[in-house]
């Protein structure tokens, strides 16, 4: 249980809502740490922007994609993360 409400699509603000439908668009779905920031959507920009650059293969030129996704994966499973 999160200490901070996680905001849903409903309750998203303006601001917020067009992060949410980005986020949808390349992800399938908004990830949660994204929802608890979306309560300043300046910060929630700032940390979508940076997710969306560490996962483009142009910026890092070494792993692809899929390999990022992967690590990021095995780094939740590790951790005992439970989504």
């Amino acid at each position: 249980m999160s200490l901070i409400k996680i905001i849903t699509d409903e309750e998203a603000s303006k601001e917020a809502s067009v992060i949410f439908r980005h986020s949808k668009q390349m992800f399938g779905r908004v990830a949660n740490a994204v929802r608890v920031a979306s309560h300043s959507p300046k910060i929630a920009q700032s940390l979508f922007s940076f997710i969306v650059s560490g996962l483009r293969e142009e910026i890092s030129e070494i792993l692809d994609k899929r390999i990022k996704c992967l690590v990021i994966l095995k780094t939740s499973t590790l951790n005992q993360c439970a989504y």
